[in-house]
């Protein structure tokens, strides 16, 4: 009666879901029975459990690679286990492997775990399960990851390589007004003659980093947690998502990239015989902008009422001249949408399109760090240029120095 009760419904279908409870309150009591200290596992600081997109890349391409060499799911699990040297993702593994003795199918143990296995990953496993279309499904799937790792390395390397070399001159800077200026500036106040202009106003510079320090250090605790407030709030997340895609050189990237991003997952997941309105829901998950989850969640909306993809992107060609509004997605991108639900060859048309704009953003990116190395190098000559002025400044009146002394 108990089973009964617990594992079925009134229709005597299996419902995991109690059972999924059930085996987690052992693996916690286990957990808490055999070890003193939680947060110690194999002696070994497991706090900060993580696993990066490279760890998923390489679980992914691994059970690619043992799967369609014909090898049992179980014992290719049993491999990875020995083979991951990551201990989170070991613990991952070593559970995906448990729970399929139980019933539980691979999907439902990923989705515990979304920081590690993001939506596109989780629904296309379940796709796999579902279908059985192993080898294409997971032969994609590796090279999609593989491809969004390094688009997201390229795009991260455009965004944070100026404020490295603008951070390491201003460490420069700072170095030289706290350790130079006061022992240059030394020898003039002795001598009790008047500095020039900009002599001065680097020493009042120097003089406040060395003698007020604290009161920058508490602006920048104040912008830490202004920024933390802005990640806390919805609206504020998308004023912000808002703002990084009107960035007059950056903005491009940002679009560029979420476009990206979405043809691959949509495509990927209608290769793979997706619902339509289930491919734009998952798609919407795997954009990293929230402007671009907001506008995906409002086409997938508009098309569940009726409309085609095309008409709810903005495109109406209806009438012989009609304005395009959409500031997210290019009028290109819905003009092969709307060829697709004319001629039913979307997988073909977005995989060219998203060649093209892969190889774009890549070469933007590219031209884009190479024009900022020699910014970047005018800006660095010009503050250190002018500390260096204003230390030689004094020297033109070493003269009247002399005499006084």
């Amino acid at each position: 009666m108990f089973i009964k009760k617990t594992f079925y419904d009134k229709y005597w279908n299996f419902d995991n879901k109690q059972f999924l409870v059930l085996l987690e309150k052992a693996k916690k009591a286990q957990i808490t029975k055999s070890k003193k200290w939680p947060w110690f596992k194999n002696k070994e600081i497991t706090l900060f459990q993580s696993a990066s997109k490279q760890d998923l890349w390489e679980f992914v391409n691994k059970l690619s690679i043992f799967l369609n060499s014909w090898i049992d799911i179980k014992w290719a699990l049993a491999i990875l286990v020995k083979q991951t040297k990551n201990p989170y993702m070991w613990d991952i593994i070593a559970e995906i492997r448990a729970n399929i003795d139980h019933g539980i199918w691979i999907s439902e143990t990923m989705i515990n775990y979304p920081k590690v296995f993001d939506n596109l990953t989780t629904s296309l496993v379940n796709v796999w399960e579902q279908t059985g279309q192993l080898g294409l499904i997971l032969d994609e799937l590796d090279k999609t990851l593989l491809e969004n790792i390094e688009l997201k390395w390229k795009v991260k390397w455009a965004m944070i390589y100026p404020i490295i070399l603008f951070s390491l001159t201003i460490m420069m800077v700072i170095f030289m007004m706290v350790f130079i200026i006061p022992r240059i500036t030394e020898s003039f106040d002795k001598a009790g003659s008047e500095l020039p202009k900009l002599t001065q106003v680097v020493v009042a510079v120097s003089e406040f980093l060395i003698n007020q320090w604290y009161i920058l250090l508490a602006w920048v605790a104040i912008f830490v947690v202004i920024i933390k407030i802005i990640n806390s709030t919805y609206l504020w997340k998308l004023m912000f998502a808002a703002f990084f895609t009107k960035l007059p050189i950056f903005g491009y990237i940002v679009k560029q990239s979420n476009v990206v991003y979405f043809i691959k997952a949509f495509t990927l997941l209608q290769n793979a015989w997706v619902l339509l309105l289930d491919s734009l829901k998952t798609s919407s998950k795997v954009v990293p902008n929230l402007l671009y989850k907001k506008e995906l969640i409002r086409v997938k909306n508009e098309v569940e009422v009726g409309l085609t993809i095309s008409k709810a992107l903005g495109l109406n060609l209806e009438y012989e001249s009609s304005i395009y509004t959409n500031k997210l997605f290019t009028e290109e991108f819905a003009y092969v949408v709307s060829t697709w639900e004319e001629t039913w060859s979307l997988s073909k048309s977005l995989a060219k399109i998203w060649i093209n704009y892969n190889k774009e953003l890549q070469r933007y990116i590219w031209n884009l760090s190479s024009m900022m190395e020699p910014v970047i190098i005018v800006i660095v000559w010009f503050l250190v240029g002018t500390i260096v002025v204003a230390i030689m400044l004094p020297f033109f009146e070493l003269g009247k120095v002399a005499k006084k002394l």
